[in-house]
């Protein structure tokens, strides 16, 4: 398991960011794929932002 890498005010964008991609897309009128990758996206955010660990900060070796 990672160490936490993520900063309170990133964690707090990133779940704000997150949740409103989420909702854009699944309030759509049809599921395309185009949403599909949005919701997954924000999905993403997230749960970054959930348990404050991102695994791109990790790859390049970053902390905020």
């Amino acid at each position: 398991m990672i160490e936490r890498n993520l900063g309170n005010l990133e964690r707090v964008i990133r779940l704000i960011s997150g949740i409103v991609l989420v909702a854009l897309a699944l309030t759509a009128p049809s599921l395309s794929l185009t949403e599909m990758f949005i919701s997954f996206f924000g999905l993403t955010l997230v749960l970054n932002g959930i348990f404050s660990r991102c695994y791109v900060w990790y790859i390049f070796n970053l902390n905020t």
